[in-house]
């Protein structure tokens, strides 16, 4: 995590303020982190055969991959 928002605050823009870049890229950053960490969650509950945790654990990374996306979309439509 600490690699990409290094990589996003080291972006060029300057349809924004830094602050919002940063801001922004630390959203995205977060986000995919919670991507990451919400999908071994979701493999293990599959492993046991936690079949409503796995449901809900793959609502939940789902919807952290989509915000992770629709940042960065943003992001660079900005640019």
């Amino acid at each position: 995590m600490a690699e990409q928002l290094s990589r996003y605050r080291n972006s060029d823009s300057e349809a924004e303020p830094p602050q919002a870049v940063d801001a922004e890229a630390h959203s995205r950053a977060v986000a995919e982190y919670l991507g990451d960490m919400i999908g071994q969650l979701e493999s293990m509950a599959r492993v046991q055969g936690l079949d409503l945790l796995v449901y809900l654990l793959s609502m939940a990374r789902v919807e952290a991959e989509t915000t992770a996306r629709d940042k960065g979309s943003r992001r660079r439509s900005s640019v």
